[in-house]
């Protein structure tokens, strides 16, 4: 920040605590406390985010459908661990030194690594990992397998001795590791997060109970969230100390309050737009970084039980229709790339040609035409059967760009005959309306566990229902459902492989979901204090540890 960092001093780690407790977030950097020989300096950032964290702070739960926490979903790796990790393309030691699978694959024993603690001060051991798992299916309820599939596997959870766990499934299914490296909603909690009949204890709404470098204990002042250090981790030494998290909607404020010195960071193009991105990438006064890695698509779903998309042939018009290399151009200013196939060719099973919906709006009004969609009164809109060519177009409000992305869809459908609305909601609310069906096109975006494609394929079975936009994408397939589920006992790649040819295909000729870019993580922050930051497995996960200061 353009102020001086805050120094707060105190002795030893309890009275560090102490004394944040009672400075709180209200006191200036330009603050210090009274010192003394064996003070320290702490040091601290500040980030911004456009949701809360008053839905708590478990790791079972699904935010994104249910209690609108979308920031904890963000923050997830500050505060809990799980017992495997994902690390760039390989799984490595968590929580679990070590693990096996059986012959079956169906038991992952797991060996857990001795002397790690909770920020409760409570000790990690096979207990602990057992009462998470075994309360995590009833917990999670119609939420599970909302991230991550494994959840909805768990059939027993076995102490082998104090430093060993057995977990079995009820099925084999080859992404089982990749699962257990998601913190949601495989974070391991102190067993203080349960009451004694396995529900969650009402602490977890006001603390983190994890052994990740950071926790919460309460600490809040006008919508600024504070994170302190664990005192008992011990597994390397981030550089920051303290981290707040201020609540800012709207991301033209985040902006100013980046540039104003109010704000350190900024992660995200959720919190950003491209332009403002690369606005910031020319100011000598910040440093901007892009993610190599991508796994996540920015979609379009297009209602297909609505009014006129029952039509294939009008729904691959809509794919024709999209000038995609316009959209990442000119709103996503060249960061985001057009996107061809719904998965990133990069992961596994998903590198396969289906064919192309170039940007043709020549194409789009030949289909149209076909379907006896016709302008024959003049007016630039199409009719057939007296009925006018007409949709919807919605996005969330919350997010950065996405207002632009719908205004530009819209612009390039009444081009080829289209008459379009436009609206844009809160996050919970757009979202509430896409699972009621209650939408003509959407805006979304693909959720994958890294090198993983299974995650994003889960959800488009129809039952259960997960996303009803992406539920809808296979409308060929009667039995895709079916189909989908035999992944789970699959173990051989050439089987593997025919299964996601099928879905992949389909989700082309179906044209349900349309691929509009591949989304990329970025991050801007001040010069004066940070000095690097490396983006987590998952870009969009933000861990605090891997901020460098200077």
């Amino acid at each position: 920040m353009n102020s001086a960092w805050k120094r707060v001093f105190a002795t030893g780690i309890a009275g560090i605590f102490l004394a944040f407790s009672l400075v709180g977030c209200s006191q200036t950097k330009n603050q210090p406390a009274e010192t003394g020989s064996n003070s320290q300096e702490l040091r601290e950032i500040t980030l911004c985010e456009s949701w809360n964290f008053d839905g708590g702070f478990s790791v079972l739960q699904a935010p994104a459908l249910h209690n609108g926490t979308f920031g904890l979903l963000y923050y997830l790796d500050n505060f809990y661990e799980t017992l495997v990790r994902y690390d760039n393309g390989e799984i490595i030691p968590g929580l679990a030194e070590k693990w096996e699978v059986s012959s079956d694959a169906l038991t992952y024993t797991f060996t857990l690594k001795q002397g790690i603690k909770f920020s409760d001060g409570e000790e990690l051991n096979a207990e602990v990992v057992k009462l998470n798992f075994d309360n995590m299916p009833a917990i999670l309820g119609d939420s599970n397998g909302v991230f991550g599939l494994t959840s909805t596997l768990l059939d027993e959870v076995t102490v082998v001795d104090e430093y060993t766990v057995a977990v079995k499934l009820t099925t084999p299914y080859y992404g089982a590791l990749q699962d257990f490296t998601l913190p949601l909603p495989m974070g391991i909690m102190s067993p203080n997060a349960f009451n004694e009949d396995g529900s969650l204890s009402e602490s977890v709404k006001t603390q983190t109970m994890g052994s990740g470098p950071y926790m919460y204990n309460g600490q809040k002042e006008n919508d600024v969230y504070t994170f302190v250090r664990n005192p008992y981790y011990d597994r390397g030494e981030p550089d920051v100390d303290i981290f707040h998290v201020k609540v800012i909607p709207d991301n033209d404020a985040k902006l100013l309050a980046l540039r104003n010195g109010e704000v350190d960071m900024l992660l995200s193009a959720n919190n950003m737009s491209y332009d403002a991105y690369q606005e910031l990438s020319q100011d000598t006064s910040f440093s901007t970084l892009t993610s190599d890695a991508v796994i996540q698509t920015r979609i379009l779903g297009i209602n297909p039980v609505s009014q006129p998309f029952e039509d294939v042939e009008i729904r691959q018009a809509v794919n024709y229709a999209i000038n995609k290399e316009s959209i990442c151009q000119n709103i996503f200013s060249g960061v985001e790339v057009p996107a061809e196939s719904v998965m990133d060719p990069a992961l596994p099973y998903c590198d396969i040609d289906t064919g192309s919906y170039y940007y043709s709006p020549e194409q789009a009004v030949k289909l149209l035409e076909d379907a006896g969609w016709l302008d024959v009164d003049g007016d630039g809109v199409r009719e057939k059967d007296g009925v006018k060519l007409s949709t919807s177009i919605s996005c969330s409000s919350d997010l950065a760009m996405l207002e632009d992305v719908t205004a530009a869809v819209a612009e390039d459908l009444k081009a080829v005959g289209f008459e379009v609305t436009t609206s844009s909601k809160e996050t919970m609310t757009y979202y509430q309306d896409v699972n009621r069906g209650e939408y003509g096109i959407g805006i979304g975006i693909t959720f994958n566990i890294p090198m993983d494609p299974f995650q994003f394929v889960a959800n488009l079975r129809r039952e259960p229902m997960r996303d009803n936009m992406v539920a809808q994408g296979l409308q060929s397939l009667p039995d895709s459902d079916a189909l989908i589920n035999s992944l789970y006992s699959m173990t051989e790649d050439v089987e593997i492989q025919e299964v996601y040819n099928s879905i992949l295909q389909t989700l082309h000729d179906d044209a349900v979901i349309i691929p509009l870019s591949r989304v990329k993580g970025i991050v801007a922050f001040q010069n004066e204090e940070i000095a690097g930051y490396t983006f987590a497995s998952e870009p969009d996960y933000y861990n605090i540890a891997l901020v460098d200061l200077k």
